[in-house]
């Protein structure tokens, strides 16, 4: 599955337009978490930031 990680700060969303393929929900969100961490060590300007995760819909699903 494809999932996109968009950051989110006091300024506004920096939308990810490549993404990542993911096994599953629970691999994205450690992935999501790895990049809050990464963000949160590089300065006081990324603390504030917010990591949000959205699913490439399945073009199979029929919901």
């Amino acid at each position: 599955m494809r999932f996109f990680f968009h950051i989110a700060d006091k300024y506004g969303v920096c939308p990810d337009g490549i993404g990542q393929d993911c096994a599953d929900q629970d691999a994205a969100i450690r992935h999501a978490r790895h990049v809050a961490a990464e963000l949160a060590r590089a300065g006081e300007f990324f603390r504030g930031s917010v990591v949000l995760v959205g699913r490439q819909p399945d073009p199979t699903s029929t919901s």
